[in-house]
């Protein structure tokens, strides 16, 4: 079966004095080359309109098809589908108009587009662009749950969550951990879907240790408690101020967090929000589930570094039991294992807008269970210097997704980072 082509919309900007048909035919050749690569279409700049990007399957491209549209191009540019990049070619002075364009973007807070010829257009590369541009349009839909606010231990976990909104367009809202907790005590059965979540995740553990399937029920009851909330407040996405639980409810967030991020929902605990936000990113430029962890210990000879925590998503083990939350020796919390020899990537944004970044590769190696971290343990072996991490200031979590994304975050980072 032939592979299947990436669909790429030109939209063709240009100067009143050109006229959009005969540019088109000028270029044919041009198109028709890429038509070996993708499934094109073109429409002028006169015919977009701000909905008109809602195709989830496109990738929007403006053509810088002759000199004299850069003035034009400032009445779009705000309206185009992030991360902007430009097509151009050696025609009606098709490159100097990008290039102002680029110059004119580098005075934002954004990084400049990118520029493009056509045979630059390789598929490899708009993969990537496609994933980035399908990133920022769900950021726009998302709306985030504080839950709580954020664990007192963590000093470094502000950001300007208004700068992050107009970036982003994702909007934040605060909900007491009150609700939450009085969901909780009041809802004391399981609805029959969450039964039979219950019931399959107590299936394929392999183990109880320290805990009961009382306490997994219970763990599973803080699931649907926080779904409920997320339903009601019309949230996709959370934090939660999940250490404020275990008093009141006598029961953690561990289970909640892993069922979550499994299906897809960014969760993060401890009210990290910049954890949140790169576990965002790290979703969504990849697909794949997100484990939010401590890093535990670094082998600087080695290169290693041991992470750790209770909240794994199911999916990302190779098996998993139950044990009791590491620090309260409570409720549940997830001991996930992973096989050895498994490509994985490490990431983070930090800071207050996010301007600082961290991502390196790794493989999975042999590491001894300890009682003394939290249950789920990883050993990786990693490609970057660990004081890579140290020294850019990414505070006590780090984020890791399964395979190898390196290139793709650094793309992230580079077209659509906040720049102070």
């Amino acid at each position: 079966m032939e592979p299947r082509k990436l669909k790429l919309e030109l939209i063709f900007f240009y100067s009143p004095l050109q006229e959009f048909h005969a540019l088109v035919e000028s270029r044919r050749s041009l198109l028709e080359s890429l038509e070996e690569r993708f499934r094109i279409s073109v429409i002028p700049y006169t015919k977009i309109s701000t909905d008109h990007f809602a195709d989830p399957d496109k990738i929007y491209v403006p053509f810088i098809a002759s000199g004299g549209c850069e003035e034009i191009f400032q009445s779009y540019a705000y309206s185009l589908p992030l991360p902007l990049i430009f097509l151009y070619d050696h025609m009606n002075n098709s490159l100097p108009a990008a290039l102002e364009l680029t110059t004119y973007f580098s005075k934002g807070k954004l990084n400049v587009p990118m520029i493009f010829s056509e045979n630059e257009l390789k598929e490899a590369t708009m993969d990537v662009f496609y994933r980035m541009q399908h990133t920022v349009r769900k950021l726009k839909k998302t709306h985030i749950a504080l839950v709580g606010g954020g664990s007192p231990w963590l000093l470094s976990n502000d950001v300007d969550l208004d700068a992050l909104t107009r970036m982003f367009g994702m909007h934040f809202q605060y909900i007491g951990i009150e609700s939450l907790v009085e969901n909780f005590k009041q809802h004391t059965k399981l609805s029959r879907d969450n039964v039979a979540v219950y019931q399959k995740i107590l299936k394929n553990a392999t183990r109880l240790t320290n805990c009961t399937k009382e306490d997994v029920y219970d763990s599973v009851r803080m699931y649907q408690a926080l779904d409920d909330m997320m339903v009601y407040h019309s949230c996709n996405a959370l934090t939660v101020k999940c250490f404020d639980l275990i008093k009141e409810c006598k029961a953690t967030a561990c289970t909640a967090l892993a069922l979550f991020n499994q299906a897809g929902i960014p969760a993060a605990c401890e009210g990290d929000v910049p954890s949140l936000l790169s576990m965002m990113f790290a979703g969504e430029l990849t697909g794949e589930p997100v484990f939010m962890a401590n890093p535990i210990y670094f082998n600087r000879e080695l290169n290693t570094i041991d992470i750790a925590h209770c909240s794994v998503p199911f999916s990302m083990t190779s098996t998993y039991a139950f044990n009791s939350h590491f620090e309260s020796g409570i409720s549940v919390g997830v001991e996930g294992y992973f096989a050895p020899g498994e490509p994985y990537t490490l990431v983070k944004w930090m800071g207050n807008k996010l301007e600082r970044f961290f991502v390196s590769q790794g493989v999975t190696v042999e590491s001894e269970k300890a009682d003394y971290k939290c249950r789920t343990q990883m050993r990786l072996q990693m490609e970057n210097p660990l004081d890579d991490f140290h020294f850019n200031g990414m505070g006590n979590h780090v984020l890791l997704v399964r395979g190898r994304h390196k290139k793709a975050f650094h793309e992230w980072n580079q077209y659509m980072i906040y720049r102070s």
